[in-house]
């Protein structure tokens, strides 16, 4: 019973090492993209929608995701459903850290024809104001 569990510590202690490891591997780098914000599923199955912010779609959209003209596609991991949804079909530039293995990007800016509609900084300083931590 002893030497099993030893053996189960042994073999467990090169996965651990590994996981803890995976998030430096996949660096991050900040730059700035242009696309279209679509519905993820409709993104994968190659359908343009929402056709429009009243299609049923985009209630059922699980995520959005940034189309670039090239046709890559990036989630944004730190901005709520509510936002990405709100500007569905729009254009928009994003800032922030890139991740190409798996293609996110932590937002710093989120920007609509020109306008900052949210960025880190505004959401930090909100929540100050509120009184809650970040």
């Amino acid at each position: 019973m002893e030497s099993r569990k030893i053996r189960y510590l042994i073999l467990s202690v090169p996965f651990v090492c590994a996981m803890l490891l995976l998030p430096l591997s996949a660096s991050a780098e900040m730059k700035t993209i242009t696309g279209t914000m679509t519905g993820f599923n409709c993104f994968i199955q190659g359908y343009t929608c929402p056709i429009d912010q009243k299609d049923p779609m985009v209630a059922l959209e699980k995520d959005f995701v940034v189309v670039t003209p090239e046709g890559n596609h990036y989630f944004l991991t730190n901005i709520g459903l509510g936002l990405k949804a709100r500007h569905a079909l729009e254009t928009v530039t994003v800032t922030g850290d890139f991740n190409e293995k798996y293609k996110t990007i932590k937002v710093d800016k989120f920007e609509v024809e020109g306008e900052v509609v949210w960025s880190q900084k505004m959401q930090d300083e909100m929540l100050e104001a509120i009184g809650k931590d970040q």
